[in-house]
């Protein structure tokens, strides 16, 4: 199937799939959509924004999305940038409502998401214990869906 601007029932349904994640895409107009047998791809401006129900880190930095966050220190950038998991002692700040499993969006110092993840465990335990493996992660900026 070839790529093409959603009708409003669509929108609408997007925009729920979207909101589970505290995310807004009111704002968004001209969203396309490309379903093939293995992917299903939402489009604004040419990016990927929504990837088989994951949101993009195209939409979390135009959107510059405020809860669910992880901010992390410049050493664990290069390892997240290369998909590897973040683990605690790379947090310098984290949204203290984060519960285990929920998805989070991680960002460096400079406020740019870098990853989004699943938690690990909940905040509570992650900055008590300050080791082992915090966020997974299931989408950064050099995977497959940033080339598509």
């Amino acid at each position: 199937m070839s790529r093409h601007v959603i009708s409003k029932k669509d929108y609408k349904n997007l925009k729920e799939r979207v909101s589970k994640y505290n995310i807004d895409i009111s704002n968004l107009e001209n969203i396309e959509i490309d379903n093939s047998k293995k992917n299903e791809i939402y489009y604004f401006s040419g990016k990927p924004i929504f990837y088989n129900g994951i949101p993009t880190l195209y939409l979390i930095n135009y959107l510059k999305v405020g809860n669910k966050t992880v901010t992390v220190d410049d050493g664990a950038v290069p390892h997240i940038e290369n998909g590897s998991n973040l683990f605690a002692p790379g947090i310098i700040d984290m949204d203290k409502t984060i519960k285990k499993d929920e998805m989070v969006f991680i960002k460096n110092k400079d406020n740019l998401f870098i990853a989004i993840g699943n938690a690990s465990d909940d905040y509570d335990k992650i900055i008590e214990s300050k080791k082992g493996e915090a966020v997974k992660i299931i989408h950064y900026f050099r995977d497959k869906i940033m080339e598509s």
